[in-house]
């Protein structure tokens, strides 16, 4: 049995680059805590397909094998352009 291939994040933080699927997060604060603070990056919105790109080591799926990918971070995509958002 293959696995599916993931759905691409809805968007992205413009500091640290934590990703979201939720719509609601889009706009606001990041909720990452790095280093035992919170972010202070904005998630920017990242929802439409030009913006991501398939993983070509995972081919979207974010696993090798039992593992999470290591290339894309078991997220199965990664930022077409990242300088653009």
């Amino acid at each position: 049995m293959t696995d599916a291939i993931k759905q691409h994040p809805l968007g992205v933080c413009k500091v640290c680059g934590a990703i979201t699927y939720r719509k609601e997060a889009v706009g606001k604060r990041c909720e990452r805590d790095r280093r035992g603070a919170r972010c202070s990056g904005t998630v920017a919105v990242a929802s439409r397909d030009a913006c991501w790109k398939r993983c070509t080591s995972c081919g979207g799926t974010g696993k090798q094998g039992d593992t999470p990918c290591t290339y894309c971070r078991g997220i199965g995509w990664s930022l077409a352009k990242p300088w653009s958002i």
